[in-house]
This record gives C-alpha cells, structure tokens and sequence, in this order.
C-alpha cells in the first residue's frame, strides 16, 4: 500500500510537470470567465437574458464534459503509458521495487485525482464568473452546481479507464492519442444518428449530469446507467491490466 501511494504521488507530480496540464488547466479558468463576458455583454446589448445565472455553469459543464477534459483524459491517457512505453521510461520505474498492477493502478489514479481537480477548477471558475457578470440564482442553483459537477466525475472516471486501455495497445503517445480521439467521435456520432447505440456506448453519457439536477431526479435512470459505467469501469481496467502485465518492456 505504501509503495502504491508513493508511486500516485510520483506519477501525480508527473503529469502536473508537462505543459499540456497547465495549459487545460489555464482553458478551465479563463474560458468561463470570457464566456460570461461575452454573454454579459450580448444580453445587455439586446436586452434579452438568453441565459440565466442558474443555467449557466450547466452549460460550461456539457461543454468541458464533452470536448475539454475528454482531449485532456486521452492525451493523459497516451502520455503516461503509450508516451513512457515509446521513450523507455517505463523500463525504469519497472525496476523498482513496485509490483506492475500497482504501476497501472497508480497511473489510473493518478489521472483520476485530476479529473476531480479540473470538475472543481471549472466549478470554481464558472461560479466566478456568474457572480462577477449575472446574479447567483440561489441556494437550490448552488447545490445543482454540485451536484452537476460532482456527478460528472463517473462517466469521465469511466472514459479515462477506456482511454487507458486502448493506451496499452500503442507505443507512440501521438498514435493513441489520434485513436482515442477518432474512437470517441465515431461513438459519439454512432449514438447520434442511431440512438439505440447509446445504450451501450460509455462515451454516450458525459452529459449525464443533467439527470441529477431539475425537478425530479431520474432515480431509475441514474441507477441503471450508473451500473452500466461501473460495469464498463471493471471490464476497462481488468482488460488495460491484462495487456498491461503481459508486455514486454
């Protein structure tokens, strides 16, 4: 347990070392606060509120959801194990006393700790930003902002877990980068134009936050995907292990 802490620790500091972190840190900050602007700005101008407070760290939610922290879970993903695979890195942190399941589960968590990070950086930000350029629409808007965002750390969890698995299959990160990517579009564009396919596609819930906020929550609904992620999570990560502890390094 010690060692597989340790190495969180480790791979933690790692991935908070490359400047693709800063920068999706630096998107999560600023993109809120220029959007409420420019949204600010546009309302005022034709006098109309397209948007109200309560609504609008929601909408920068499906939109980091969907695009923003998927590319950072991929680019993650392709950098700590396809990246360290591709330049040797990972000959040497396997020689050191720390079995390979808690190397790939230390990495897993590592990428984890930073998709709650960021859901709370751009829960920050957005907050900021409706209470700098509108007016905050209340208590219940503040608990929903939570529940939201809180919510969105499982199907993100799940994607991440995907992503890593895929990672195992490639020594270059630029190739599982470009594979994770064109994965998720095709899944994402499959559960469009055929909706029965997003039944089944864990790409198909990043927005499935919604569910929890509202009038009445769909309690049915949330279980039964909820299940259906933490299904996926399992199948994900047991088969990224498995290839995972089967190469050659």
């Amino acid at each position: 347990m010690h060692s597989l802490t340790a190495n969180v620790w480790n791979e933690t500091i790692k991935i908070a070392s490359k400047k693709k972190t800063i920068f999706f840190l630096a998107v999560l900050l600023l993109l809120p606060i220029i959007a409420g602007l420019l949204l600010a700005r546009l309302q005022s101008g034709i006098g109309i509120g397209a948007i109200t407070s309560q609504d609008f760290p929601i909408l920068m939610l499906g939109l980091f959801t969907s695009i923003f922290l998927p590319l950072f879970i991929f680019t993650g993903a392709a950098d700590v194990f396809s990246g360290e695979m591709g330049d040797r890195t990972m000959k040497n942190t396997l020689t050191r006393p720390i079995s390979r399941f808690n190397v790939f589960a230390s990495k897993q968590i590592a990428l984890g700790i930073y998709i709650v990070l960021y859901l709370f950086v751009a829960l920050l930000a957005s907050a900021i930003s409706t209470l700098l350029f509108q007016q905050v629409g209340g208590l219940r808007a503040v608990f929903n902002w939570f529940l939201a965002y809180g919510s969105s750390v499982v199907p993100l969890l799940t994607l991440s877990l995907l992503a890593v698995c895929l990672a195992q299959f490639f020594s270059s990160s630029s190739s599982s980068l470009t594979v994770s990517i064109l994965l998720y579009l095709v899944l994402k564009v499959a559960a469009f134009v055929i909706p029965q396919l997003a039944t089944y596609s864990p790409a198909a819930y990043t927005d499935w936050h919604l569910l929890w906020i509202g009038s009445s929550m769909a309690v049915g609904k949330i279980s039964s995907i909820f299940m259906f992620l933490v299904a996926c999570s399992i199948l994900f990560f047991t088969a990224g292990f498995y290839v995972f502890d089967k190469k050659e390094i």
